[in-house]
């Protein structure tokens, strides 16, 4: 199933959490800086204002509290609680996070293995429980998977160490790889959340996903979140 075409929706109090996934022919999500060309992609595929962050494999976190702030910043993991604002998560390989709260707060977390060491999904959680949260619910989009993703012995023990062993994969080949997916499961589990895998493997799938580490793809996808007010919290 192509999750573009049937982008997914959660119910929450008074409001409904949209999160889509792009595909190579949604466009080239790749944020240098917010130019009009990418302002023009962007509001191809959801016409709302948006915050895309300029990611740096971090740990910072920051709440948009109004529509479009931020947007072009430096950080990894965005969250809020106001209606018709998107959170734009782009990556090559990396795993988009969106993240749902039972009181309708949102975030969106872009998931490498450096940030997931540093503990920027346990910083986004952190964050949306200050808003008000208590249970929240995870979901990962495309990202490479470990049958592409040879990862180096030393990072991988580290991580393993962190993580535990769930993380340490082969790839096609038999050489050590990396499972990201198992890598964020695990850290949100720390803190008490389930992961969702939707993901697809970005290096197996050239005709649908840009890959920087498969391919050397230029180009990037996006993960967009954003929740919308009803009057009862069910969808439209």
């Amino acid at each position: 199933m192509s999750l573009r075409h049937s982008p997914l929706s959660i119910a929450r109090p008074r409001a409904v959490v949209h999160i889509r996934w792009s595909e190579r022919d949604d466009g080239d999500f790749h944020l240098e800086r917010p130019t009009e060309a990418l302002i023009a992609t962007r509001r191809r595929f959801v016409d709302l204002p948006w915050t895309q962050l300029d990611e740096v494999h971090g740990a910072t976190v920051l709440v948009v509290d109004r529509p479009g702030a931020f947007d072009g910043v430096v950080g990894d993991a965005l969250v809020t609680e106001l209606d018709d604002t998107v959170l734009g998560i782009w990556v090559g390989d990396c795993a988009p996070v969106a993240l749902v709260g039972d009181t309708g707060v949102v975030g969106a977390v872009h998931a490498g293995w450096k940030g997931i060491e540093r503990g920027v999904l346990q910083a986004t959680v952190a964050a949306m429980r200050r808003l008000g949260c208590v249970d929240i619910e995870a979901v990962v989009g495309p990202c490479i998977h470990p049958c592409c993703y040879e990862f180096g012995a030393a990072d991988l023990h580290r991580l393993a160490d962190l993580l535990g062993s769930d993380v340490v994969a082969r790839t096609r080949e038999g050489a050590p790889a990396l499972d990201v997916v198992a890598a964020a499961r695990a850290a949100l589990g720390e803190v008490g959340v389930v992961l969702d895998d939707r993901s697809t493997c970005t290096g197996c799938a050239a005709d649908r996903y840009y890959s920087h580490r498969a391919r050397r793809d230029a180009g990037r996808q996006v993960m967009a979140v954003w929740r919308t007010a009803t009057a009862d919290g069910t969808a439209a």
